[in-house]
């Protein structure tokens, strides 16, 4: 599964590559590592408006919850969205027909296990590019102020060769959308069975991964510092990344 990113671009960067404006009243913060579960505010591009980010919050709420205690509960199960469900579930199913979007990143981090041990993995591409992941977007009215609060959750698929070795638990991997396959993501007249075979594996020999400190589970490195990917070596792992 995919529930910690690294997002380390500066506004200037993330509204070059993604042709997108940021709002003045968000004040973006880029960091080495989000975790899923802070449920932080990121800048993604949705269908309706792909001109401009939408800051929104990971742990995607369906329009249709009402209560805020179910809003707080569901949204710890929705951080991921299996591509081979999407279409079924009923939290994903509406904004995976018209609600798409684009999650920009520049990272990833997944855990290899080995025995009792685990051992974090920090995964971007070969050419060491931003890129963006394939998302779904609702939109969540908060009861209590009827605020409107957009939510989000990243599409997971098969893990290709590469994140069968490092996540080899799981066997996942979050759907990385080859750049020009992005607009036809977000283009709300796609037909679902288009969209659907959207969301393949990325090709192994287009990324790259390095073990990297276990200290990023523990919150002591801050989320600013380079720390996060910097190369660990543990000698008695054994994991072939060729």
């Amino acid at each position: 599964m995919c529930y910690f990113i690294e997002i380390n671009l500066t506004k200037i960067e993330l509204e070059k590559r993604f042709g997108a404006k940021m709002p003045e009243d968000f004040q973006w913060k880029p960091a080495y590592f989000f975790s899923g579960f802070d449920y932080p505010r990121i800048p993604v591009v949705i269908s309706q408006q792909p001109e401009n980010f939408v800051p929104a919050y990971w742990g995607l709420v369906p329009s249709w919850i009402r209560e805020e205690s179910k809003a707080f509960e569901i949204r710890s199960k929705t951080l991921n969205a299996r591509m081979e469900s999407i279409s079924e579930k009923p939290s994903f199913r509406k904004p995976f027909l018209s609600r798409r979007c684009l999650v920009p990143a520049h990272g990833f981090y997944e855990w290899h296990h080995a025995g009792t041990r685990k051992y974090p993995f920090y995964i971007a591409l070969a050419n060491d590019e931003p890129f963006a992941l394939a998302g779904i977007t609702d939109e969540w009215t908060n009861p209590s102020t009827g605020e409107k609060i957009p939510t989000f959750s990243i599409i997971t698929t098969q893990a290709n060769s590469l994140l069968e070795r490092i996540h080899n638990s799981k066997k996942r991997m979050p759907v990385i959308l080859p750049p020009e396959k992005e607009k036809s993501w977000i283009d709300p007249s796609l037909p679902p069975e288009s969209a659907m075979q959207l969301l393949l594996p990325y090709p192994t020999e287009l990324l790259k991964a390095w073990p990297v400190s276990r200290q990023i589970a523990s919150r002591t490195i801050d989320p600013a510092s380079p720390e996060f990917i910097q190369p660990v070596s543990f000698p008695e792992l054994e994991i072939d990344l060729k």
